[in-house]
């Protein structure tokens, strides 16, 4: 029989059937937003020559989206605890979908950036509460394949969008449009669902917006995220990204402290930082940090290795790149609830060493690659690396978040997020600076310096993913959540 809510004193949530599609339809929503970090990637050189796009008008219609994301997470996080996830993720679904067909209609750069700031700021509002309703969703020894889910889109986005940006521009009917444009129609299905089955969550105590954390928050991450962002592309720095980068530590040191006195008081700081005093908390989002570090500095070099150097197509490269997702949902999956209640962190460090094998064979196989390489000749690493990705990174969110209290679920959601993003925009811009420090053209690479370039930034990766071993032993040895 169908079972249709579970009710307490809380709140009615579905369970049976309508629970799982309840779970896909905030997955879904997720997968959109996340999608849209990646898929203009394949569809800015079309974007240029359509608007007449200048280089910085190009580069802006990626790192508006990116910065805006960025900077409001954390805020969109604490707004689901102030109004209500569910009301929260819904604003941010609809804003999300309206934002989609102003970038798909826009006629000027201009207006397609702006659009673009629209679709980040609307995205950092819906991600957090995809967690919070899997905490609604599901008691915390169910949450396996859930999670697994969840960490999964990140790397699963990644490695989609060349391909369905791919599709979409070679399917010849809308043009580059068409990868705005495609949102709108799921976005619509998916806010009427929503609005009709998400549970509602909030906070028993209703905090207050802490709008000078807001400010300290944005500013201190600007700082940071803007000049790594610029620079990704680039094989060096500017001057001023150094004091830049620097001013954005010393605000966000203010920051942390600012909010500390705020919880030391008991009043409603934007963030909790006190959760960073649990291990777990602490220990989860340092590992998390130094995953995503070379896994999306990977996914940005691998792209241009292949497009720019060795000449494939972007439709050859998606196809190609389709062995990580098919791994890692596949392994994510095992790892979250089979291997996880049983071996606890060791999915984890068997994850991390997986990862470090498959970089390992990307890296021999790189050095020497020439435009005759076959594209399939990759598909090995590229498939091991993301095996060992969904056991690493499926268990992350459970073992970080697990000693959350719930009345600080915003927060860690906040938290886990903001990280995400952090680690992907260091990534991009650290190994995209390593990568093209060898190669002064970067339209007209060349495979004698884009191949060992490469491989270097897989070897830097591989040291990185070394450390993250060690420091794994600051996850708990098993995850209370479950039970074997």
């Amino acid at each position: 029989m169908l079972s249709t809510t579970r009710t307490d004193t809380a709140r009615t949530v579905p369970t049976g059937r309508w629970r799982t599609v309840t779970l896909v339809i905030v997955l879904l929503a997720a997968f959109m937003d996340l999608l849209d970090a990646t898929i203009a990637n394949i569809a800015l050189p079309a974007i240029r020559t359509d608007l007449a796009a200048s280089p910085a008008q190009s580069e802006w219609v990626l790192a508006g989206y990116t910065l805006a994301f960025a900077l409001v997470v954390i805020t969109g996080a604490r707004l689901g605890d102030l109004y209500g996830c569910k009301r929260v993720f819904l604003i941010g679904m609809a804003g999300f979908t309206a934002a989609s067909a102003l970038c798909g209609a826009a006629p000027t750069p201009g207006l397609l950036i702006a659009a673009r700031v629209v679709q980040g700021v609307f995205g950092a509002a819906m991600i957090p509460q995809v967690l919070a309703q899997i905490q609604l969703l599901y008691a915390p020894q169910e949450r396996g394949r859930a999670m697994a889910a969840f960490s999964s889109l990140s790397s699963l986005a990644a490695a989609l969008g060349p391909v369905l940006g791919a599709l979409l521009l070679e399917s010849g009917l809308l043009g580059w449009r068409g990868v705005f444009w495609i949102n709108v129609p799921v976005g619509v299905l998916a806010v009427i669902a929503a609005w009709r089955i998400l549970p509602e969550g909030r906070a028993v105590t209703r905090p207050r917006l802490d709008l000078p954390g807001v400010a300290l928050s944005a500013l201190g991450l600007l700082l940071v995220l803007y000049p790594l962002t610029i620079a990704s592309d680039r094989g060096e720095w500017p001057a001023w990204a150094y004091g830049a980068i620097a001013l954005g530590v010393i605000v966000l040191a203010a920051f942390y402290r600012y909010q500390r006195r705020l919880s030391d008081q008991h009043r409603s700081p934007l963030v909790e930082v006190s959760l960073l005093r649990i291990r777990s908390v602490a220990g989860g989002l340092l590992v998390e940090f130094l995953i995503f570090l070379p896994m999306m500095g990977f996914f940005f070099t691998l792209l241009q290795l292949l497009q720019a150097a060795l000449g494939h197509s972007p439709l050859t490269v998606g196809v190609l790149m389709l062995a990580w997702p098919v791994a890692n949902a596949a392994f994510a999956t095992l790892g979250a609830t089979v291997l996880l209640p049983r071996i606890g962190r060791a999915t984890v460090q068997i994850g991390v060493t997986v990862m470090v094998l498959g970089l390992g064979v990307l890296a021999w196989g790189a050095h020497s690659a020439t435009v005759h390489t076959p594209w399939a000749a990759f598909i090995p690493g590229v498939f091991i690396a993301g095996t060992g990705a969904g056991l690493a990174v499926a268990p992350l969110a459970q073992f970080t978040l697990q000693d959350v209290p719930a009345q600080h679920a915003g927060s860690g959601s906040g938290l886990f997020n903001t990280v995400i993003q952090l680690a992907a925009s260091l990534g991009v811009a650290l190994f995209g600076t390593l990568y093209f420090r060898p190669q002064p053209d970067r339209t007209h690479q060349q495979p004698h310096d884009a191949g060992p370039a490469f491989a270097t930034t897989m070897w830097i990766s591989i040291a990185l993913l070394t450390a993250t071993f060690v420091l794994s032993y600051l996850l708990p040895a098993k995850n209370r959540t479950q039970k074997a």
